[in-house]
């Protein structure tokens, strides 16, 4: 059965394949944030800030669930509520990856095509979040440029096989990891990300007898198109680790007893 097009923009994405129409918005609306105005997994670390942050909701809004587009990859923690800030424990997955470099910020949609493409190739369900992943120069300054990340994840860690594909996309399994994360409702652009970026270094700040940073910030994005733009879900995360273990990691080497 064929599916109706509804995106007069992209006709081609809406042939063939049952699931593109859905995917395609996915994709799209979670790749060009920044041009837009399912059970929770048991994790004992999950704690959300108080007060909440009133700029990153949108008053008098319910946002749509996480998982009301697509579902969520097997294990994953459901999306931190807008203005929340917490801490996530996120299992093992696998994602296919495209890369750009020297690229601005705003730049991460022009990674889109090179993802569906492989998708459509290996007809590969979707699922949410969509995630593009930043160097910290870029979140820093408006004028940097950089490699810029996106992923779209796989349903299961076992799912299809890692390694490359073609020149543009790589397979990848990633480890179990832990964010600092904080939820965003409504649109998403450049100073809305800073922002939250900042909000979670003040976070950290407040924590570092708890908690260091331990990479690149990334932002999530569960919702496209076909959902209104005041009710769709962000989050953006930095990965830590526990400050315990980075000074452990730092400490020098005990001298060998004579």
């Amino acid at each position: 059965m064929r599916t109706t097009p509804i995106f007069t923009r992209f006709p081609i994405l809406a042939e063939r394949h049952p699931m593109r129409k859905s995917l395609v918005a996915l994709l799209i609306g979670s790749a060009s944030g920044f041009l837009s105005g399912s059970a929770q997994a048991d994790d004992p670390v999950r704690a959300t800030s108080v007060p909440i942050l009133t700029q990153f909701q949108v008053d008098g809004v319910e946002p749509k669930a996480a998982d009301s587009d697509s579902p969520l990859p097997v294990g994953f923690p459901t999306a931190t509520a807008p203005g929340a800030i917490e801490v996530k424990t996120y299992p093992v997955y696998r994602s296919a990856v495209a890369k750009g470099q020297g690229m601005a910020m705003r730049s991460g949609d022009s990674l889109f095509w090179s993802l569906f493409r492989h998708i459509e190739k290996n007809e590969i369900a979707m699922t949410a979040p969509v995630i593009n992943t930043y160097p910290n120069e870029l979140v820093e300054s408006p004028e940097a440029r950089g490699e810029v990340t996106m992923e779209f994840l796989y349903r299961e860690p076992t799912q299809g096989t890692t390694g490359p594909d073609g020149t543009s996309v790589e397979v990848l399994d990633h480890p179990e990891g832990r964010y600092v994360c904080l939820g965003i409702q409504g649109g998403m652009n450049e100073p809305k990300m800073r922002e939250g970026i900042a909000a979670l270094k003040g976070w950290l700040a407040e924590h570092s007898s708890e908690w260091v940073e331990d990479g690149p910030p990334r932002r999530l994005g569960y919702h496209g198109p076909m959902t209104q733009t005041r009710r769709r879900l962000w989050e953006v995360q930095i990965p830590i680790k526990p400050a315990t273990a980075a000074a452990a990691a730092e400490a020098p080497a005990a001298e060998p007893a004579p």
